[in-house]
């Protein structure tokens, strides 16, 4: 009798689930609704309303009504203000409600919504219109309350820096017992625009340490949106990015900080799918396929990078750099924008012990100065600290320029790049970046820096202030893609690392409060945004990129982050294809090295005379007994058609 019971009660629950409906979602990262048919909104809120009564809920009126009716094409359109328990209880609102097919809640303040709606007939009115197949829909703060897992904002807002540094910060404030149309998720809004990947990261690991258990985050970017139909496919509207964050490996700390090997992401543009109950992901218009290279290093060197040029939260890379790297006796050449910054520098290394130490700016003047010649080769240390963009992008070229890159990638080199110089030790550096909205308005400028991490861009001051916090974050996706990159690296205020060779690799070594964030493109498809807010090809698009699959890290010192192992050293591993002069500074010889078997040479004085000329081979020297020491240009041409090259020599 009791197994008679048993499969009566399964068969009715099973013939429950059967004819129960799923309704559909409608989560929008944020931002102004904009007229137009062809508007980053319209056409996932016409989805969401056409033909249909909505009923919009904040806890006060706003001017989405209209919008909704003339724009979307809903039946009718009414605003609700609901800003107490008392009134979200009412069984009058309940019974108004139970007569729309589409619930949309507003931006506002979610803890304001969790506090007055949790338990309220206006919840049984959202839940039991969604299981009757209607639309559930919110926009910022209205978005954050319909995943399972809601950052409710108890306290305020939880800002990145915050998170990164310290998973149990009191902001942090989650819970699951809200609703539940889309188990195991965590949603977060205005993510590019107020940079919070390090926020979201730090609301999974807060979930798994205190849960025990991983969940998805999805960080919705503002002028961005899902439909998410009654099978559970999601599909992006609008000008930026979905961007989930799926956790592939634990979360642990150190001291407070935030550590993870590997949060797997994926950023969805306009047109891209995401199956929210199977995890299944359509690509869309991602049609570019992105395969970087392995990091190439050409010299064993070591390279710090820091955040910020505070003099004060730099002292920790100070003394490294002094007392634990090279020798406490190598002389420091500081090469500077800003003389008064570089000496108070000076001081505070010879304080830690440093007696060999030189300041000298960079500057038109510098570019050919045979004394900063002298000075480059002979100082295994150099900190670059407080220079222009416009500064080294005028240096560069030069014979001391190119003198100073070969000098960094040399073996023994140890070089520091504080702040904004950060950027340069990559290979792509972002410009404008302080800018208000240069992202959005496409006003992000990409150039060439010294390359010492191969494949990488740096960028410094991440949450410098929340004017620039979109510029950042969406810079070093973008310039991965556009410049076929395979890492990008964010530093704040609050770390720095060091880039270095412990015999089997090079390994990145992140210090301070904060860790240092890893971004790593794994190889696939990957896009650029192609819509504007109104859906007008007059203006550009945001500088926003998709990507299949990126890989996103937190390290410090003691899980340190392999960051190339494919060297190539200074003459040996040359390869066949890269003609160079080696060695280099030279004395009373040179080899040309990678250009075949054969090639023509021109000797030239930086002045443009012609010194010399002839033809060689891959193991001839070229004497330099006849030339004084100095800077001199040698052209290289390969036998037989091949590859032409121009290069600085150094006469010692």
């Amino acid at each position: 009798m009791k197994n008679k019971n048993f499969f009566f009660l399964l068969f009715m629950l099973s013939t429950v689930l059967l004819h129960a409906q799923n309704g559909r979602l409608l989560i929008v990262g944020g931002g102004s609704e904009k007229n137009g048919a062809n508007s980053w909104s319209t056409p996932a809120y016409k989805w969401a309303g056409e033909g249909r009564r909505v009923a919009m809920i904040g806890t006060s009126t706003g001017s989405l009504a209209p919008y909704f009716k003339q724009q979307c094409g809903a039946a009718f359109a009414r605003e609700f203000a609901v800003n107490s328990r008392a009134a979200a209880d009412e069984q009058s609102l309940y019974d108004t409600l139970m007569t729309y097919q589409t619930i949309f809640f507003r931006g506002g303040d979610q803890y304001d919504y969790y506090n007055y709606y949790k338990g309220t007939k206006l919840l049984d009115a959202v839940r039991q219109i969604y299981q009757n197949g209607g639309t559930i829909g919110g926009t910022s703060a209205g978005m954050h309350i319909l995943s399972e897992i809601v950052f409710n904002a108890r306290l305020g807002s939880a800002y990145p820096d915050e998170c990164i540094e310290d998973p149990f910060n009191k902001y942090i404030t989650l819970a699951d017992d809200f609703l539940d149309f889309v188990p195991g998720h965590l949603f977060d809004t205005h993510f590019c625009e107020r940079g919070r990947f390090g926020r979201l990261t730090g609301f999974l690991a807060n979930y798994s340490f205190t849960k025990g258990m991983d969940i998805v985050g999805l960080g919705m970017d503002d002028l961005t949106c899902m439909t998410i139909d009654e099978h559970g496919l999601g599909t992006v509207f609008g000008t930026g990015c979905a961007n989930l964050y799926i956790p592939g490996s634990p979360f642990s700390q150190h001291d407070t900080k935030l550590l993870v090997d590997s949060v797997r992401v994926v950023q969805l543009l306009h047109g891209c799918t995401y199956h929210f109950k199977t995890g299944e992901i359509g690509l869309g218009t991602l049609t570019a396929e992105l395969y970087p290279e392995d990091m190439i290093t050409k010299g064993n060197y070591t390279v710090f990078a820091s955040g910020t040029k505070l003099l004060q939260k730099n002292l920790a890379l100070l003394n490294d750099l002094q007392n634990h790297t090279g020798t406490v006796t190598d002389p420091v050449l500081i090469l500077t924008g800003d003389l008064a910054l570089a000496n108070l520098y000076k001081d505070e290394l010879v304080m830690l012990g440093s007696n060999d130490l030189v300041v000298r700016q960079i500057d038109g003047s510098s570019a050919d100065d045979p004394e900063l010649s002298q000075l480059i080769l002979r100082s295994p240390k150099i900190i670059l600290l407080s220079n222009t963009t416009e500064a080294l992008r005028a240096f560069i070229p030069t014979a001391n320029g190119l003198l100073l890159k070969d000098k960094l990638q040399s073996d023994g080199t140890i070089a520091a790049f504080l702040g904004d110089d950060a950027r340069f030790a990559g290979k792509t550096v972002v410009d404008n970046f302080y800018e208000e909205y240069a992202s959005y308005y496409a006003e992000l400028n990409f150039e060439q820096g010294f390359g010492l991490l191969d494949q990488t861009v740096i960028m410094p001051n991440t949450f410098f202030n929340s004017d620039m916090y979109e510029n950042s974050a969406t810079a070093v996706p973008y310039a991965m893609a556009r410049d076929t990159l395979k890492y990008g690296i964010w530093l704040t205020d609050e770390n720095y690392f060091r880039f270095s060779n412990d015999g089997s690799g090079y390994k990145l070594h992140g210090y301070g409060k904060a860790p240092v964030m890893v971004l790593r493109n794994e190889g696939g498809k990957a896009g650029f945004s192609s819509r504007t807010s109104t859906g007008s090809t007059s203006s550009a698009p945001r500088m926003v990129a998709g990507f299949e699959k990126l890989t996103f890290s937190l390290v410090d010192h003691s899980v340190p982050y392999e960051l190339g192992s494919n060297m190539v050293g200074t003459e040996e591993g040359i390869t066949s294809d890269e003609i160079r002069l080696f060695p280099n500074p030279a004395d009373t010889h040179f080899f040309v090295k990678g250009a075949g078997q054969g090639f023509e040479f021109v000797m030239m004085g930086m002045d443009g005379r012609q010194l010399s000329s002839g033809e060689g081979s891959k193991d001839e020297p070229i004497r330099l007994d006849h030339l004084e020491s100095g800077m001199y240009l040698v052209m290289i041409r390969e036998k037989n058609g091949g590859s032409f090259q121009a290069m600085k020599l150094v006469k010692l």
